[in-house]
C-alpha cells in the first residue's frame, strides 16, 4: 500500500472501497426484483452476514411494512 497517493489520484480507504463494492454486488444480485422483493432480499443477506460474525438473534429484526391501498381503495 503507497503511504501518500500520486498526484491527481485520490486515496480511498479500503473499508470504503468494500462498502462501495458490496453495493454494486447487491444491485448486480437484485436489480431484476421489484422494490419490495429486493428489500426482503437485502435485509435476508444483511441478517445472515449478522449472524455469521455474531451480530444477531435466530430471525430478523426489522420488518418491512405492508402497502397501504390506494387512496379510496379497500384493503383485501
Amino acid at each position: 500500500m503507497k503511504a501518500k497517493p500520486e498526484p491527481k489520484e485520490e486515496f480511498v480507504p479500503a473499508a470504503l472501497q468494500q462498502v462501495w463494492d458490496w453495493k454494486d454486488a447487491i444491485y448486480r444480485e437484485t436489480k431484476h426484483l421489484p422494490t419490495r422483493e429486493a428489500l426482503r432480499e437485502i435485509l435476508r443477506q444483511a441478517h445472515e452476514a449478522a449472524q455469521a460474525h455474531g451480530f444477531a438473534a435466530s430471525e430478523p429484526a426489522a420488518r418491512l411494512a405492508e402497502t397501504p391501498p390506494p387512496y379510496g381503495g379497500k384493503k383485501k
